[in-house]
């Protein structure tokens, strides 16, 4: 993975003496994307890596397993690439835009998506706004769609180890807007020293259709039902 994402960077002439790497490993209850599990609200494996420079420029992967029945045909897995510059424009205010890329193997490509991003951020808040390129996620005539949110993680000043977590996001499926919907989460983490952390979260949805209810319902399982989620991670 290391020798992948270098190469990446190698291709726009940064060497690895100009970049670290980080990686990631999670254990979660469930992998919930924009609100919706992926796992059938079931246990994920999930793991990633980052190269950075000083410039601000990064390229980075992260996979997760993910349920066939949910994306059929497939291995089980979701497999993104990433890339981006991230920079401190001005006393704190951090602008961030680049590519985020979905992929599922042996799907045949019906779910790949391919989205541009723009983020701001400033303390414990970041804006961020994301633009399909392609399907969104196998929607017939959905390029273009949307997916607005706003995060808060933030420091508890009595806790050191301890933030509090929020979002809300909008997604907005182009031609598709029975599939329209704002998701919500609230939660905390704690840092385990040594690289570990822990958290919760609590999930719900609002403004979710019929239609849009019954798309997300697999096996008999709802994948938009409010769901506490929890997680450990260890960052290398």
């Amino acid at each position: 993975m290391k020798k992948l994402l270098l190469a990446l960077f190698a291709v726009a002439g940064i060497t690895s003496a100009h970049a670290q790497l980080s990686a990631n490993l999670t254990a979660t209850s469930d992998y919930r994307f924009r609100g919706i599990s992926q796992t059938q609200n079931s246990f994920a494996i999930q793991g990633g890596a980052d190269v950075t420079t000083e410039s601000g420029l990064y390229v980075g992967t992260w996979n997760s397993s993910v349920s066939t029945d949910v994306y059929t045909r497939g291995s089980g897995l979701e497999s993104d690439i990433y890339f981006g510059y991230r920079k401190d424009v001005y006393k704190g205010l951090v602008l961030d835009v680049g590519s985020y890329n979905y992929f599922y193997p042996r799907t045949g490509a019906t779910y790949d998506t391919h989205e541009l991003y723009a983020a701001a951020s400033y303390g414990p808040v970041t804006a961020r706004y994301n633009y399909s390129l392609s399907k969104y996620f196998g929607a017939s005539d959905s390029d273009g769609s949307s997916y607005y949110q706003v995060d808060v993680n933030y420091p508890v000043p009595a806790y050191a180890k301890v933030a509090v977590v929020a979002h809300v996001g909008r997604t907005e499926v182009e031609s598709h807007d029975s599939s329209n919907y704002t998701d919500w989460n609230v939660g905390a983490t704690y840092d385990l020293t040594n690289g570990w952390n822990a958290g919760a979260r609590y999930y719900w949805n609002t403004g979710v259709s019929g239609t849009a209810q019954a798309a997300n319902t697999v096996n008999g399982q709802d994948l938009t039902k409010e769901e506490l989620v929890v997680n450990l991670t260890k960052t290398f």
